[in-house]
């Protein structure tokens, strides 16, 4: 049981689901003392399983075997739909086992076992454990295998929808600021239709005074929607850090992307350091737009020079602050069709979360966003439920 405890404890301590895993299948060969414990996982085509271990193993087995073909090993015997441990011993009259590449029974053995890795009632690939003596797979072995198989096998499930959920939810932001870019460039196209129009009517009347007053307000708002363009394709541009990174290297590559195409200074600090819950993809994207808008405003709307951007974390929700030393403004008189403010809130509304705004005239603006995280992946909950079992 403790055993199973360190296996699920190796997968929720590794953001990277397969250095987690490789980790996991030490722990389960070192507790049962196999010479090797490689994994051959199906890939997409599920004509091939794929060869997942570490260094040391891999120089072991050498280059013949990056994968191998599922026609010929994931067959019965060795596939257990039940998800049980089948041992080499009990099939060395079979052809099965005369039909295996010579070199593959040769260092996987006689008294080889081949371990099911299952999730929800499917055959995901095995763990493949050589044992350098001989090794008879006894009841209690293979109870304890059959459980480490699908802790496995929940890890492997759980990965491949959250990457799954990662491509969707990059896909819906790319959407949201489509949206929100049409939304805003509408507005501002519009602004200086109306104002062309009014220019017009002042060359008409000779009015030249006014007309120049018109240019340079013509300018201005020219000005203004080139920043609102690049301020768009630099979302553009970093959509695919949220998706990749974690939510503090998402907001530092923002934060450095912004500070190439504008004169502001910012510093990042993240307040959980220690923090190894990782903060789920659609919070991430939501607090890093929230963040751009808020670095945009600072610079186009409070004259800022300086902006401190703070993340917290912890196990149950994330709370970004962006506080800039720019002149302020008073929350009340700014309207409620400001496309900025809307735009933050509807953004943290989406992940159930929290806007507020604090700012007065002279004293800089302060932008807090939080949100709660959901349930937790499948495995760390497993993991939490055999840990109170032992």
């Amino acid at each position: 049981m403790r055993t199973l405890v360190q296996m699920c404890q190796a997968l929720n301590a590794s953001h990277e689901r397969w250095a987690g895993y490789v980790q996991a299948v030490g722990i389960m060969q070192r507790a049962l003392g196999a010479r090797l414990a490689p994994s051959f996982l199906l890939d997409t085509s599920r004509e091939r399983a794929l060869l997942v271990t570490d260094e040391a193993q891999r120089a072991v087995l050498g280059r013949d075997w990056p994968w191998i073909p599922t026609k010929l090993h994931v067959r019965e015997p060795w596939l257990d739909t039940t998800g049980w441990p089948v041992s080499a011993r009990d099939h060395l009259d079979s052809e099965a086992w005369r039909e295996l590449p010579p070199d593959f029974r040769a260092w996987l053995g006689t008294s080889g076992v081949v371990v099911q890795v299952q999730a929800d009632g499917r055959h995901l690939g095995a763990v493949l454990m050589s044992f350098d003596h001989e090794f008879e797979l006894d009841q209690d072995t293979a109870e304890f295998l059959a459980a480490a198989g699908h802790i496995l096998g929940r890890a492997i499930h759980s990965g491949v929808l959250a990457q799954r959920q990662q491509e969707l939810g990059s896909l819906k932001e790319r959407r949201l600021l489509a949206d929100e870019l049409h939304v805003d460039l509408a507005q501002q196209v519009a602004a200086l239709g109306l104002h062309a129009a009014s220019m017009r009517l002042d060359f008409d009347d000779g009015d030249r005074a006014q007309l120049k007053t018109d240019i340079d307000a013509l300018t201005e708002m020219l000005t203004h929607l080139k920043a609102t363009l690049r301020h768009e394709m630099l979302a553009l541009r970093t959509d695919w850090h949220t998706a990749t990174d974690s939510c503090m290297e998402a907001i530092q590559a923002q934060v450095q992307a912004f500070e190439r195409l504008a004169p502001l200074q910012v510093t990042v600090e993240c307040l959980s350091p220690d923090q190894t819950t990782p903060v789920p993809l659609e919070i991430t994207a939501q607090l890093t737009r929230v963040l751009q808008e808020a670095l945009s405003n600072a610079l186009l709307h409070s004259a800022a020079s300086r902006v401190t951007v703070r993340l917290t974390t912890s196990s149950r929700r994330a709370r970004l602050e962006i506080e800039d030393d720019g002149h302020g403004f008073e929350p009340y008189a700014v309207a409620d069709t400001r496309l900025g403010m809307v735009i933050m809130q509807e953004r943290m509304a989406q992940v159930d979360g929290s806007l507020t705004v604090r700012s007065s005239a002279g004293r800089g603006t302060v932008v807090i966003a939080e949100a709660p995280f959901g349930q937790q992946p499948g495995w760390i909950a497993l993991g939490e439920r055999i840990g109170a079992l032992s």
